[in-house]
């Protein structure tokens, strides 16, 4: 008798959140069966606790790691493996776990480790691209699931909470109740807005009243710290576990900046963001609901999907004393 189903999100940030609305489809559909989850070892925070999930596995980056894991997964016996990621590593796990079936997106290379298959992108209106969200929601569904809604959802614990409370409180932002974040550097340059742009817009936010945070993932802290040098006004998070980041986000009246990870955590914890686009599609990426604002270039290439560009200027043409006005409106109206 197969023991439940196993799902494959190794990263990343926002993806690991968006991907949650497809565990409780898997698990509507499958009740009876164990839901268990891989991810990387960092994003296993965000996960443990959710009422869905029977068990995280984390994944340490190595071959060492991955075999490892393989022999613990075909100790156990799978109805379903299904892969949300879609890396050669992935499609490993997935297919060497030993499950009856496997399940993944329709992708060069990859594909053939898959029993099942969906493409990866599909239009339900012409011309819309699909939310990412649905795009793991419908291969959740091809092999079972039942649909349970897009809202993201993820774990905050008490230890994370409670760090929250300390890292907040280092900061001086303690007992702040208009406190938002900002995150000013981007995944890749293509998504990164320049300092100046966004120095002017935690000034603005400043002036208005606003604490001022500045959240940075790995590989950013030099941007953040250039932008901290330009507004000193602002504080920064210190590096810290992605649970204790949700706990601060939980805590933050507001997230804004550029399309990333924490602002995927903001929607999931029903906190108000705003964001903007150039190369990334809000289509894609940007959460449902009026809460959740966004200003997206004009240009004619925009929405390309490129990590790097030679004349990159999506992002910089979006007018910084506009943006400010219409974060500070947007806050004023959907933050608590």
């Amino acid at each position: 008798m197969t023991s439940g189903i196993l799902a494959v999100r190794l990263r990343t940030l926002g993806d690991v959140v968006l991907t949650t609305p497809a565990l409780r489809a898997l698990k509507r559909g499958y009740p009876d069966d164990r839901l268990e989850v891989v991810t990387e070892k960092r994003y296993v925070p965000l996960l443990e606790g959710l009422p869905e999930l029977d068990r995280v596995w984390p994944l340490e980056r190595t071959a060492a790691g991955t075999l490892g894991l393989v022999r613990a997964l075909r100790r156990r016996r799978w109805r379903w493996a299904v892969d949300f990621f879609g890396n050669a590593r992935s499609a490993l796990i997935a297919r060497a776990s030993g499950a009856v079936r496997c399940a993944g997106y329709e992708l060069r290379g990859r594909r053939y480790a898959y029993h099942l298959r969906v493409p990866r992108n599909a239009s339900v209106v012409p011309g819309r691209p699909e939310y990412a969200a649905a795009a793991h929601r419908r291969l959740a569904v091809a092999v079972g699931g039942i649909d349970d809604g897009l809202d993201a959802r993820v774990a905050v614990s008490g230890t994370a909470r409670a760090d929250a409370a300390r890292m907040l409180a280092d900061c001086g932002l303690g007992g702040a109740e208009r406190v938002v974040g900002l995150v000013g550097a981007g995944t890749w340059p293509a998504k990164s807005w320049p300092a100046s742009h966004a120095a002017l817009l935690a000034r603005a936010l400043l002036a208005a009243g606003w604490a001022v945070l500045l959240l940075a993932g790995p590989g950013e802290e030099a941007a953040t710290a250039r932008l901290a040098r330009l507004v000193p006004g602002a504080q920064v998070l210190p590096p810290c576990d992605l649970g204790a980041l949700a706990g601060v986000i939980e805590r933050l009246s507001g997230v804004v900046g550029t399309d990333s990870g924490p602002r995927h955590l903001a929607a999931a914890l029903g906190v108000p963001s705003f964001a903007w686009f150039g190369s990334s599609h809000p289509g894609i990426w940007n959460p449902p609901g009026a809460q959740h604002g966004f200003w997206w270039s004009d240009l004619p290439c925009r929405g390309c999907g490129r990590t790097s560009c030679p004349h990159w200027n999506c992002l910089p043409s979006l007018d910084a004393p506009l943006a400010a006005r219409l974060v500070v409106d947007h806050l004023a109206r959907h933050a608590v």
